[in-house]
């Protein structure tokens, strides 16, 4: 929709009144402010009504000679100035909860008169009264220059009305992508042209691999069926979560969701997966068990890592990873297996075998799934960004076995 604002004061109102529905996302084709003559006002009227849905008029209601507003628009739609019983009502309710004192009858007349069409609403922090009408096609809103009454105004009746308006509501949702570049997940989002609302990416992790995107404004159900639809097919390898997940809640979810248990064993992560998988409530439901099985002699009395793969192809390889699930399978009894095998560094690594290079294993009885990495950074980076990884690759793993 879009809205113009016009008041007669740079109040804290106006900016308040803009910021929400710049919030809201609504096209505001005018804010000015102007000097309070039927002249300025009829021609900011005229100005507001060629290409706005709702104007907002704020202030202008006063007790002062000055404060014409109410009277101008009256005789502009061609109709009477109304002092209603329900609006003496409204009033009386404030005059006894404030404990204010009741001004003279020709105050009130002032205050409480309105352009008869108008719904008024009770004042709650002041004399002064807002008001909704429809004229020529357009809503009219009449709000106070007090903040307080404003802000009342704003949360107790504006919000659900604008809302109401256009079958919309004020909405944050988001999503989160693993593996893309921050610069890749936007560009890929630019090709979204139906926006009716503000898409925000952010990076969560280290080297843009794990990325958020915000999405923030007035939507209809169906903006958020066609931005879902978007993102599936646009980042379907790549995304995880259709809301503000993180890998390891979307992880035990997905156990839970297909009764699938877990058991992991970790060497290079030294049980960072574990760690993150037990910080979500309810993970005792589908985690059977976390090894950290840091040396040979551990993978091979734990996990039935032969001896020969170790001596052979070493404890950082995917042959060491492989097994170390296949052991999981045997002595754990569980139905899905994560591994991880890796030099963390900074010092282990050769020509052949770098510092930063992984193995990232997943399975079940039907098949073992081995993953190779070389992850830059520190000690620390490297095996954060092994334990992210192996959340994805569960993740995915779980999604496509079901």
């Amino acid at each position: 929709m879009n809205v113009s604002i016009i008041s007669f004061d740079y109040s804290d109102s106006v900016k308040f009144i803009y910021e929400k529905l710049r919030e809201s996302n609504e096209n505001i084709d005018y804010c000015v402010i102007g000097e309070q003559t039927k002249e300025k006002i009829c021609e900011l009227s005229d100005l507001a009504e060629k290409s706005s849905d709702i104007i907002f008029y704020v202030g202008g209601q006063g007790l002062s000679m000055n404060d014409i507003l109410k009277e101008v628009l009256a005789e502009r739609y061609g109709v009477n100035l109304v002092y209603s019983k329900e609006t003496q009502e409204f009033f009386r309710k404030y005059i006894e909860e404030s404990k204010q004192p009741t001004p003279p009858i020709f105050v009130q007349e002032k205050l409480l008169s309105f352009p008869e069409g108008f719904e008024v609403f009770q004042s709650k922090y002041g004399y002064e009264m807002s008001a909704i009408g429809r004229f020529c096609g357009k809503e009219i809103i009449l709000l106070p220059a007090s903040l307080a009454e404003c802000r009342h105004m704003y949360y107790d009746y504006l919000k659900n009305f604008l809302e109401k308006k256009d079958g919309q509501k004020h909405k944050v949702f988001f999503y989160k992508v693993f593996g893309l570049k921050q610069d890749e997940v936007e560009k890929k989002l630019s090709a979204f042209e139906k926006k009716s609302f503000k898409i925000s990416v952010k990076t969560d992790f280290a080297e843009d691999s794990e990325i958020t995107v915000r999405c923030n404004g007035r939507v209809s159900q169906t903006n958020i069926d066609e931005m879902n639809a978007f993102m599936l097919e646009t980042f379907s390898e790549n995304l995880y979560s259709v809301d503000d997940f993180s890998l390891s809640q979307v992880a035990v979810d997905l156990l839970k969701l297909y009764g699938r248990k877990l058991s992991v064993a970790e060497s290079l992560t030294g049980g960072k997966i574990t760690s993150d998988l037990v910080d979500v409530p309810g993970a005792s439901d589908v985690l059977y068990e976390g090894c950290t099985t840091y040396s040979n002699g551990a993978k091979q009395a734990r996990l039935l890592v032969k001896h020969d793969t170790l001596s052979r192809c070493g404890a950082v390889s995917s042959e060491t990873a492989y097994q170390m699930c296949t052991g999981l399978l045997k002595t754990s009894g569980c139905d899905v297996v994560l591994s991880t095998t890796g030099i963390a560094g900074p010092g282990g690594g050769s020509a052949v075998k770098p510092v930063g290079l992984t193995y990232i294993a997943v399975g079940d009885g039907k098949g073992i799934h081995i993953h190779k990495f070389v992850f830059a950074g520190d000690r620390n980076e490297v095996r954060e960004k092994a334990a992210k990884n192996a959340l994805f690759l569960l993740i995915k793993f779980i999604k496509k076995r079901k």
